[in-house]
């Protein structure tokens, strides 16, 4: 075994639990689980002012669960949003008899691959937030920093399919209302059904805080497990100036642990069966 394999994979081990990225479908706001899933999709708002001898068009594009879509080619590339926008404003000035000129286009909420929005809302005793805020920021025009708000109100009588209510732009601040049954928590019947907390205020996942107990000791032995196979290679490839399967630590033990395992389940069985031996045996 090569020693840059070994050191490859116990580092990969060591690493493979990096941080998961915002997950619509199961949205935490203040302890409660929301199912945001069927609202990930691109959104389209407009508006229109009379700007005159001109019209003045603004158009907000908007995905609250990941980054949207890249525009067409056909789009000049100073005209597109960036790649890393969840929300982008884009402002096209007409004029009759002319062509139209986009005359601003930049993120609102999302500067980077990592950015990812808030959930806010207050708490209410042992009830579920019926509204909470999403929320993220964005480019910086003019020394003033750009972000979205998305007021989310759980609302059973609406449909996922509404768009939400533009509320206006000011100060850099996109401010949008969206009513919405995924916007209600999973307990209280949004989107999906079950999850979120239990009426007495309890999450409902305290039932399985065995399986985290159990997850979490599984993920400190592969760390230990890890650490143990990096040192013990390196010892023996820099101080003992071994190689291929001498590298492993402890060569010898766990060639003979197959069946050390193996003569322990037997004596266990013969205890549990009451199949002793007594006297000698022969040798």
């Amino acid at each position: 075994m090569h020693i840059r394999s070994v050191l490859t994979v116990a580092v990969l081990t060591l690493t493979g639990g990096a941080a998961a990225a915002f997950d619509c479908k199961k949205a935490q706001v203040a302890g409660y689980t929301y199912d945001l899933s069927p609202l990930a999709k691109e959104m389209v708002l407009e508006s229109n002012s009379t700007t005159p001898p001109t019209t003045t068009g603004t158009l907000y594009r908007l995905n609250p669960c990941a980054a949207l879509a890249a525009e067409a080619d056909s789009i000049p590339e100073i005209d597109r949003c960036p790649e890393s926008a969840w929300v982008c404003r884009k402002v096209t000035n007409y004029k009759k008899g002319e062509k139209a000129r986009v005359t601003e286009v930049n993120a609102v909420a999302g500067i980077s691959s990592k950015s990812e929005p808030s959930l806010e809302a207050r708490a209410s005793g042992n009830e579920s937030p019926k509204e909470f805020h999403w929320k993220m920021g964005g480019a910086e025009v003019d020394k003033v920093g750009w972000s979205a708000d998305i007021k989310f109100i759980c609302d059973k009588s609406a449909k996922n399919e509404d768009q939400p209510k533009l509320l206006g732009f000011s100060e850099g601040v996109l401010s949008l209302e969206w009513s919405v049954p995924a916007a209600c928590a999973l307990s209280d019947g949004g989107n999906g059904g079950g999850g979120g907390k239990e009426p007495d205020g309890k999450d409902d996942q305290d039932s399985k805080s065995g399986g985290g107990f159990f997850s979490a000791l599984f993920t400190v032995f592969i760390i230990v497990a890890s650490l143990y196979l990096v040192v013990g290679v390196m010892y023996k490839y820099l101080v003992v100036r071994a190689s291929g399967m001498d590298l492993i630590p402890n060569l010898a033990f766990w060639r003979e642990f197959p069946y050390l395992c193996a003569d322990f389940a037997q004596h266990v069985w013969n205890m549990v069966s009451g199949h002793r031996r007594d006297g000698y045996s022969v040798v």
